[in-house]
C-alpha cells in the first residue's frame, strides 16, 4: 500500500475517533462548567445548574450535551417550552444523540399531560403524545436495544390507550433487562387498563363462542340421533306404550 494511502487511512481513523468523543473537543472550562451543572442537578439546585450549563454553552455553542442537560433541568422545573427549545438545539447539533431523543420524549409527555390534565384539551394533548412516541422511536432507530427508550415507548403507548403495543414494549424491556425499575408495575397497570377498557363480551368472546358451539353441536347430534331411531324401536316411549296397549 502506498504511503499516501496509509496516511489518508490513518487521518480518517483519527478523525473518526475524535468524532466519537465530542466532549474531548470542549475546553476545560466548558467541561468543568458542565460537570458542575450535573452535580447541581443531583442537588436539585436547578437555577444553579441552568447557569452552569449556560456558561458551558457560551464557551462552546455546539456543546450538545450541555444543551440537552439544560433541557432536562428546564423540564424538571416545569419550563416546558424553554425545555423543548433547548432539546431541539441539542438534536440539531447531533441528530444521533439517543439520550437527547429520550429526553425530548419526556418533555413532550409533560406538555401533553399539561394540555390534558390542566387545560382540558385532549386533542392538543394527543398531538404532543404522538410527537413523544416519535421521539422514543427515533431513539430506537439509532439504538434498537436501548431499554430506557423501549420502556418510555411502552409508557407512551399505554398513555395513548394502545395497551397491547405497550405490553409488547414492556416485554421487550424484560428480555433486555428483567430488573429494569418499575417494569413489573407498569406492565401490570397496562394490563389492568386494557381489561377495563375492553367490553366483557369481547374479553370473554372465546369462551362464549366455545359454549355456543358446544350447545349447537349437542343439539345437532340429538336431532341426528332421533332421526336414526326406527319407528318400531322399543326404546322409544311411544312404541313401548303402543306395545302395552296391544298386549292388553
Amino acid at each position: 500500500m502506498a504511503p499516501t494511502y496509509r496516511r489518508a487511512i490513518l487521518v480518517f481513523i483519527i478523525l473518526l475517533f475524535i468524532s466519537c468523543m465530542p466532549v474531548a473537543a470542549y475546553s476545560d472550562e466548558a467541561a468543568n462548567a458542565f460537570s458542575r451543572g450535573t452535580d447541581l442537578v443531583k442537588a436539585e439546585d436547578y437555577t444553579g445548574a441552568i447557569a452552569s450549563f449556560d456558561h458551558a454553552i457560551s464557551l462552546e455553542p455546539d456543546f450538545f450535551e450541555a444543551w440537552d442537560n439544560k433541557a432536562d433541568v428546564l423540564n424538571r422545573a416545569g419550563e416546558y417550552n424553554d425545555a423543548l427549545t433547548a432539546s431541539k438545539k441539542a438534536l440539531e447539533i447531533n441528530p444521533d444523540y439517543v439520550r437527547g431523543w429520550i429526553n425530548r420524549g419526556q418533555i413532550l409527555y409533560n406538555i401533553g399531560y399539561y394540555y390534558e390534565d390542566v387545560l382540558g384539551d385532549p386533542d392538543k394533548a394527543d398531538e404532543y403524545y404522538l410527537e413523544q412516541l416519535h421521539a422514543f422511536e427515533q431513539a430506537l432507530r439509532i439504538d434498537p436495544d436501548n431499554t430506557e427508550a423501549h420502556f418510555n415507548r411502552g409508557y407512551a403507548l399505554a398513555g395513548m390507550k394502545r395497551y397491547d403495543e405497550a405490553i409488547a414494549a414492556f416485554d421487550r424491556v424484560r428480555s433486555l433487562d428483567p430488573t429494569y425499575p418499575n417494569l413489573a408495575l407498569s406492565e401490570k397497570q397496562a394490563r389492568v387498563l386494557r381489561d377495563a377498557a375492553t367490553p366483557w363480551y369481547i374479553r370473554y368472546a372465546l369462551p362464549l363462542t366455545a359454549i355456543v358451539l358446544i350447545v349447537i353441536l349437542t343439539g345437532f347430534f340429538i336431532v341426528i340421533r332421533r332421526r336414526k331411531v326406527p319407528d318400531d324401536d322399543p326404546s322409544v316411549p311411544e312404541n313401548r306404550r303402543a306395545r302395552r296397549r296391544k298386549d292388553q
